[in-house]
């Protein structure tokens, strides 16, 4: 899409209503998050037909029910294709049924259960489009046509449409009927770029060439325009066809996001390439590709037209299935969702070869990573760090799975390596790396070196979440106790969940021996992170020391069975104590004034 989009914001939110596309039938599937189902998926590509049975299959309803809950897509639809005939019509299952294929890409079968929907009283303009994006397919331009110009669906006709008939008259050579069907976006300033770019294109697929180079010379004299990829690829390889080279290099100059890896990619393309180029715009297909990625890209500013905007990013590769962005589009909007699979899932489409491998596979990894499979995300890293020159990302991210495995010093190491890639001038941005190596020297057990990375990213960039974990680091070592506690009250929100700051804030307690207020802040802790098994040891120890002994062995032995996360907890100690009991613990040193204060800060604090 044009890079303009601060222009289409104000009309963004009502898009939905504009292309006039109703979904209150369907489910909102994406919405959970359960565990994925192991067995494989084996469509059922039978078309729906009048069944003889008419006693409902309920066990393939309440299957695809559950496939449903759990996002798998796929399945649901296969089981909810051997009911479909047979559930009563107010559940309107075709018409969830067509939107849940279409979101999966499985245009053909959508089709034939939009009809069947269609059939039983389903009047969304929405079935008239999917069928005329299957006739554009089958490169039955006329057809589509027809089916477009008999949406009784007025707003349409000012936005989507003419899109939709232009690229089909584009399909059937009929260049002036093309233009006059586009015209409907050249009333609206705000699609005035969306105009001239498909104007050009259509010329362009159409070998008009003074026409193409007309609309394309206005597109880039408007002021401030930067040019997404596909807009980018099309007009430079016009450009490059004409034997000027120059002016495809005006067109990369306005490129959006020139810095970023996979705009480079395609610039360098550009670069390397000369006027035997081959027409990027080989089929209309392709121009209205980019027009429905449009629609999805600017649906997904607006959360709420989230599943919208993944339909229409579906019908972008339906009809352009090499296009990677619109697979981009709909991982990140899965990604947000926490759908992890789902999206590396379209990830999975995008080709080596493809100008987005790169920034696929890296979203890949990391996703592997929230999925709790490190070894498989280890893989792709170290495969992209092979493959492209030293990168920040790449680093980073092997150190996270260092980090995750237990090695922490490995993870030290390449979080540094990581630094060593900005200028020294850029402390202040890569001041989060500065961290991640100190916690994992403090994992380690190198305190010093912990305190010493903690320290910098104080100087660098003060914030909470390193004032609680150098404290606690201090605590660790019966080091600066005053500081340590201070340096926990600071990082302290009364009204915050994190379990992190407020179980430190009891060890801090407990280090000085008020193991009453041990007790209560490590119980509020365990509240806030119940799956942290050094939350539950320290509150363990607490107990002990507060003569609660039977609820201190339950603390271990909870802790016991639950998983590190912070590559503190020592289960053979936890054991131990399990065994023996722990003796009384040597109180440090400290300035007992000091302590006072922050008493007396923290008491405000909790007042507020």
């Amino acid at each position: 899409m044009i890079g303009v989009l601060k222009v289409f914001e104000k009309i963004a939110c009502i898009l939905s209503v504009l292309i006039g596309i109703i979904v209150a039938t369907s489910c909102s599937w994406f919405c959970q998050n359960y565990p994925e189902p192991d067995e494989p998926v084996i469509h059922d590509t039978q078309q729906p037909t009048a069944s003889t049975n008419k006693t409902p299959d309920y066990g393939s309803y309440l299957a695809g029910r559950v496939a449903h809950i759990r996002h798998d897509l796929n399945k649901a639809a296969d089981y909810y294709k051997k009911v479909v005939n047979n559930v009563p019509d107010e559940q309107m299952l075709p018409s969830q049924l067509y939107i849940m294929l279409t979101s999966q890409g499985r245009i053909k079968e959508a089709v034939q259960y939009a009809k069947l929907a269609q059939q039983k009283g389903d009047e969304s303009p929405f079935i008239l489009m999917l069928e005329a994006v299957d006739f554009i397919k089958d490169a039955q331009y006329q057809k589509a046509i027809d089916n477009i110009k008999n949406a009784q669906n007025p707003l349409a006709d000012n936005f989507f449409n003419p899109l939709v008939i232009a690229w089909s008259y584009a399909g059937l050579n009929q260049d002036k009927q093309a233009l006059d069907a586009l015209a409907p976006l050249a009333s609206n300033p705000a699609f005035k770029p969306l105009y001239l770019f498909h104007a050009g294109a259509i010329n362009d697929y159409l070998g008009n060439t003074n026409a193409a180079e007309a609309y394309y010379t206005s597109l880039m004299k408007i002021e401030h325009i930067e040019l997404a990829v596909f807009p980018l690829q099309v007009i430079s390889n016009f450009y490059l066809r004409q034997n000027e080279p120059d002016k495809a290099l005006r067109a990369a100059s306005l490129a959006i996001n020139k810095n970023n890896l996979m705009m480079k990619n395609v610039i360098e393309t550009i670069k390397k390439s000369d006027s035997k180029i081959s027409p990027f715009l080989d089929k209309p297909e392709k121009g209205l590709a980019d027009a429905f990625f449009s629609i999805a890209l600017l649906m997904q500013q607006d959360a709420a037209n989230n599943d919208l905007a993944i339909l229409f990013s579906s019908l972008a590769s339906y009809c352009y299935p090499e296009y990677p962005l619109p697979y981009l589009l709909s991982a990140s909007i899965l990604e947000k969702r926490k759908l992890f699979n789902e999206a590396n899932q379209m990830y999975s489409h995008i080709k080596p070869d493809s100008y987005a491998y790169y920034n696929a596979q890296f979203q890949t990894g990391k996703n592997l990573i929230m999925m709790g499979q490190p070894k498989k995300a280890e893989a792709i890293f170290r495969r992209l760090y092979a493959s492209y020159p030293p990168n920040p990302d790449i680093l980073t991210n092997l150190g996270e799975v260092a980090r995750i495995n237990g090695q922490y010093l490995e993870a030290a190491k390449l979080y540094q390596k990581a630094v060593d890639c900005y200028p020294e001038a850029s402390a202040r941005e890569t001041w989060p790396l500065y961290f991640a190596i100190g916690i994992s020297y403090g994992a380690a057990n190198n305190n010093d070196l912990a305190e010493k990375y903690l320290r910098k990213v104080l100087q660098i960039r003060p914030n909470k979440i390193t004032q609680n974990h150098l404290g606690y680091i201090l605590l660790q070592q019966n080091k600066n106790i005053e500081e340590a506690f201070e340096l926990i009250v600071s990082a302290y929100n009364p009204k915050s969940e994190d379990g992190t700051v407020t179980d430190s804030l009891g060890w801090a307690f407990f280090k000085i021996g008020d193991y009453e207020n041990a007790v209560k802040y490590l119980e509020k802790a365990s509240d806030q992170a119940p799956s942290e098994a050094i939350i539950y040891d320290h509150l363990g120890d607490a107990y002990w020391m507060n003569g609660r002994k039977r609820e201190a062995i339950f603390q271990w032995n909870h802790a016991l069975g639950l998983k590190d996360n912070t590559g503190e907890f020592n289960r053979n100690e936890t054991l131990k104590k399990l065994k023996n009991g722990i003796p009384t613990p040597k109180i440090p040193e400290f300035d007992l004034q000091k302590i006072k204060l922050q008493k007396e800060r923290l008491k405000n604090k909790e007042n507020r």
